[in-house]
């Protein structure tokens, strides 16, 4: 059976990979998912019934042969890997077209690096970063679900790069107060509002339907912390958070143990951000 276009022989992934990333055991397929923005989910998967289903990645995976044979059997879009904070990984995620400072980047950080899925460029570091960031184009991932295509760069060799000064090469983005509080509105309208925003289809999806997998969330969790970010942008009330969660087709048993939704509340508060203004005049 042939390989799908975006995956590469295994032989030629054992050639091209850092030996760190040979030995991982986290390896998964993916699919590719329709989200609501119009843009294409990698989403992970093992087969179900005899078909590739979206599973919670978080804790799974396989060995990159057992993932490769799964990939290539079920005709999915490709292979990646399970990142988790306590596997001393890091990958660099450059989003194309390479902004100035991913470009610099690139230049300056060595190491392992090859083209993503979606045209831009992946960096393997070794080194944990104890949260996943983002700025200028580049995200710094140290958990969660990363694409694998072999497709390496040239002239940079097969081993991983350090981590060294690279978050503070990456600075951070001029931060929002976390403290910035939004106008107080009614539930309804807040809803009403963000389903009328840009990304309400998006919204939609997640609160009505909980469809966090074909939105191409690595798992229920991530998609909690994304849901709480979007109603945020109208609503920074914690009490209030947490009743138009408990509202939508996301709220499952894991909500109702110990303090985890406050938790996810808090953290979604504390990234800080814009928030609504009531328009002047």
């Amino acid at each position: 059976m042939l390989c799908p276009p975006t995956l590469h022989r295994l032989g030629h992934l054992q050639a091209a990979l850092p030996a760190e990333l040979l030995e991982l055991e986290t390896w998964l397929p993916w699919l590719a998912l329709p989200r609501g923005n119009g843009r294409t989910g990698k989403v992970p998967a093992l087969p179900k019934a005899g078909t590739l289903r979206p599973i919670d990645c978080r804790g799974a995976g396989v060995t990159l042969e057992a993932a490769h044979d799964l990939a290539r059997r079920h005709q999915a879009g490709g292979i990646g890997i399970v990142l988790a904070p306590d596997m001393g990984l890091t990958v660099l995620d450059l989003d194309a077209p390479l902004t100035l400072a991913a470009q610099a980047l690139l230049r300056d950080v060595a190491g392992y690096a090859e083209r993503s899925p979606g045209g831009g460029v992946h960096v393997w570091l070794g080194g944990s970063v104890p949260r996943n960031r983002r700025h200028l184009g580049i995200e710094m991932l140290g958990h969660g679900f990363v694409t694998v295509t072999g497709a390496a760069l040239s002239g940079r060799g097969r081993a991983l790069g350090t981590l060294g000064s690279v978050p503070e090469q990456l600075g951070s983005a001029p931060p929002d107060s976390p403290r910035a509080l939004a106008p107080t509105l009614a539930d309804r309208e807040v809803l009403l509002r963000l389903f009328a925003a840009a990304n309400g289809a998006r919204a939609r999806a997640l609160f009505e339907r909980g469809d966090w997998a074909g939105l191409g969330y690595c798992s229920p969790s991530e998609a909690d912390l994304a849901a709480v970010r979007m109603l945020r942008f109208y609503c920074t009330d914690p009490e209030q958070l947490a009743r138009l969660m408990q509202g939508t087709a996301l709220c499952r048993a894991k909500w109702g143990q110990g303090d985890y939704l406050a938790r996810t509340i808090r953290h979604a508060l504390n990234l800080g951000g814009p928030v609504w203004c009531v328009p002047a005049g």
